[in-house]
C-alpha cells in the first residue's frame, strides 16, 4: 500500500517543514522505520493493519499517532489524527500543537531548595497519586448565590450573612468531576532560545463535553514584583514561572508564587471551579498566569483564541477529554513527574472540535485585558511569531458568548470599560452575546452603570439597614445582568453570635475579594445560547 501524511497546525495552515517518522509495528518487515516528508507518498508493506507516526516541528511539541484499520475504517490512538483509505492510498491527516503537560518535580521535604527547580513542585501525600502543591481535590459544600440574588434583606441585625441572599448548599465532589492540571503553552525551552513559553492551569473535565465544548477563561489581577511575584523580562525564561518568593531551608517550605496564583484561585482559594460546577456547568478551564503583569499574546484576539484552540487540541488529542465519553486517560503523578495513562487511549474516529463557546472573565485590575480583548485585533509579530501565537481573530470573535466583569477596575476609567463592553455586545453574534456584570462599592460608584438602564434596576432594601443594600437588574432581553453590593453586604463577622462557617465564608474576605468568590457560581448559571 502507499501512504502519505499531512500536517498542519490549530489553524489549518500546513507545516511542510514538519518532520515525521513512521514506525512499522513488530514483527514488520524491514526497514523498521522510514522518514517522510508532508505530502509526500510512500510505498510500505504491513505486517499487519497498523501504524505509528512520530511528527514535530520546530517550536512544537511532538506528537505520537497510531492507527489501525478495523472494519468501519482506520482508527486513531490521538484524535488530532485521521487516516483514510482511498483505494491502496492511506491519507493521513494530522494536527499538531505548542501546549504540553508542565514539568513537575518532588523535592524531598526536608532538602534544601536553592535554585529555581525549572519545575513545578508537586507533593506525596500518601495517596497513590501526588498532587501539584496544595491542589488537594476536596469535596466541599458550596454556598451558591441564585437568581435573583435577594433574599432577607431586611432582617434584624443579628440576621447571619448568607441570609441577605437567595443562595442554595451544593455538593461538590471535586476529584469525580475532572483534575487541575498544568499546562505549558509555547516552544518548549533549549538552549539559547528566544522564544516564551507560558503557564497555563486548566480544569479537565471528565464528563462528556458538547460538541464545541465549553470554555470558560479567567483573568486574574496581575503579578506584580510588589506583591511577590519573581521578576523576570521578556522571553520570560528564567524566574517566571518555577522560580521561589524566597529560597527555602527546607523544601516543604518552598513557595512558587506563579503557580501557587493558579491554584489559589481555581481551586483553594476563591474556588472558582467549585463554583462554576456548583452552577451545573462542566467546561473546560484556562487561567493564563501572566511574568511580571505582562499578559504577552492573551490580550489580543488573535493570542487568546491561539491559546484556546491549542488547549483544547492538547486535552482532546491526549483523550483527557471527549465529546463522546468519558475519558479514558488521567494525569497521573507519581515520583514527583508527571505523565498521562495510558498514553494511547482508545482507537477512536473522533475528530478534534471546530468551534467552542468561550466565557471571558476578569476580576479586579484582571479586567483591562479582557476590555483590550474587546478591540485589540493585532499582536506584535516579532515578540510573538504568527506560526507559534496567533490565529485569525474571528476565531474568538465567532466563538464568544460571555464576558463575566467581577468587580473590574480599569485603568482608563469606569466610561471606557463600559464603552468597550457595549461594543462588543453590539458586535458579531451580538443576539448570542451575554454580559454580566458584579461590583462592590470599592469598584463602583457613579450614578449610572452604563450597562443596564436604570429603571430596570432594582435595589434591595430601599432604604439601606445598616449600611447594607444590593441592586440587581437585567436588560428588557436578559442579555445584560448587573449586580450590584454595598460593601456592608459582603462583610461578615466570624465572631458574631448566630455566624455559620460557610464556603465561601463571610468575615473571610473583604468586600472587593468576596466578589469573585460568589460571583462566578451566579453567572454560571446563565446558560449559553
Amino acid at each position: 500500500m502507499q501512504i502519505t501524511v499531512r500536517v498542519s497546525d490549530v489553524n489549518g495552515t500546513p507545516l511542510p517543514d514538519a518532520r515525521i517518522q513512521v514506525v512499522f509495528t513488530a514483527p514488520g518487515p524491514l526497514p523498521t522505520s522510514l522518514s517522510l516528508r508532508p505530502g509526500e507518498v510512500r510505498d510500505v508493506t504491513l505486517a499487519k493493519d497498523e501504524l505509528e507516526f512520530h511528527v514535530s516541528r520546530d517550536g512544537f511539541t511532538e506528537d505520537r499517532f497510531t492507527f489501525a484499520a478495523t472494519a468501519s475504517g482506520w482508527l486513531s490512538s490521538n484524535p488530532a489524527g485521521q487516516a483514510f483509505q482511498l483505494g491502496t492510498l492511506l491519507d493521513v491527516s494530522t494536527t499538531i500543537g505548542t501546549v504540553r503537560l508542565a514539568p513537575t518535580i518532588g523535592v524531598p521535604p526536608g532538602s534544601p531548595l536553592v535554585n529555581n527547580p525549572q519545575a513545578a513542585l508537586v507533593d506525596d501525600v500518601g495517596e497513590p497519586d501526588w498532587i501539584y502543591r496544595d491542589a488537594r481535590h476536596n469535596p466541599e459544600t458550596m454556598q451558591r448565590l441564585d437568581e435573583p440574588v435577594f433574599g432577607n434583606l431586611t432582617g434584624p441585625p443579628q440576621e447571619p450573612e448568607w441570609n441577605g441572599f437567595k443562595h442554595s448548599q451544593i455538593a461538590v465532589d471535586l476529584a469525580s468531576r475532572g483534575r487541575f492540571v498544568l499546562l505549558e503553552y509555547g516552544p518548549r525551552p533549549t538552549a539559547g532560545s528566544r522564544r516564551p513559553r507560558f503557564l497555563i492551569g486548566t480544569w479537565v473535565p471528565y464528563k462528556p463535553l458538547p460538541a464545541s465544548p465549553e470554555v470558560v477563561v479567567f483573568f486574574s489581577p496581575p503579578t506584580f514584583p510588589e506583591r511577590g511575584f519573581p521578576v523576570d523580562s521578556y522571553p520570560f525564561l528564567g524566574n517566571y514561572p518555577y522560580g521561589l518568593d524566597k529560597l527555602a531551608k527546607q523544601a516543604k517550605d518552598a513557595h512558587q508564587p506563579y503557580v501557587g496564583h493558579l491554584v489559589n484561585y481555581l481551586i483553594t482559594g476563591y474556588k472558582i471551579v467549585y463554583q462554576l460546577l456548583a452552577a451545573n456547568r462542566n467546561p473546560i478551564v484556562i487561567m493564563p498566569t501572566p511574568p511580571s503583569a505582562n499578559w504577552g499574546p492573551f490580550d489580543t484576539q488573535p493570542g487568546l483564541a491561539r491559546l484556546i484552540k491549542e488547549v483544547v487540541r492538547f486535552l482532546y488529542a491526549t483523550q483527557l477529554t471527549s465529546s463522546r465519553t468519558a475519558p479514558l486517560v488521567k494525569l497521573r503523578l507519581l515520583n514527583g513527574r508527571t505523565e498521562l495513562f495510558p498514553w494511547n487511549g482508545r482507537r477512536t474516529n473522533e475528530p478534534l472540535p471546530r468551534a467552542f463557546a468561550a466565557s471571558v472573565s476578569g476580576f479586579s485590575a484582571g479586567i483591562n485585558p479582557v476590555v483590550k480583548l474587546c478591540t485589540a485585533d493585532r499582536l506584535d509579530d516579532k515578540l510573538y511569531p504568527a506560526d507559534l501565537y496567533q490565529s485569525p481573530p474571528g476565531e474568538l470573535l465567532n466563538n464568544w458568548r460571555e464576558i463575566w466583569d467581577v468587580d473590574g477596575v480599569d485603568v482608563q476609567g469606569w466610561n471606557h470599560m463600559t464603552s468597550a463592553f457595549n461594543g462588543w455586545l453590539a458586535g458579531t453574534n451580538a443576539s448570542r452575546r451575554g454580559l454580566r456584570s458584579y461590583h462592590s462599592q470599592d469598584t463602583y460608584s457613579a450614578a449610572q452603570n452604563g450597562l443596564v438602564p436604570t429603571s430596570r434596576v432594582t435595589r434591595l432594601p430601599p432604604v439601606p439597614v445598616r449600611g447594607i443594600y444590593v441592586e440587581e437588574g437585567n436588560s428588557d432581553d436578559g442579555r445584560v445582568t448587573w449586580v450590584h453590593f454595598s460593601n456592608p453586604s459582603l462583610i461578615g463577622d466570624t465572631k458574631a453570635p448566630g455566624h455559620v462557617k460557610t464556603i465561601p465564608e463571610f468575615g473571610s474576605f473583604d468586600a472587593h475579594h468576596m466578589v469573585p468568590a460568589i460571583a462566578f457560581g451566579h453567572a454560571a448559571q446563565f446558560p449559553l445560547r
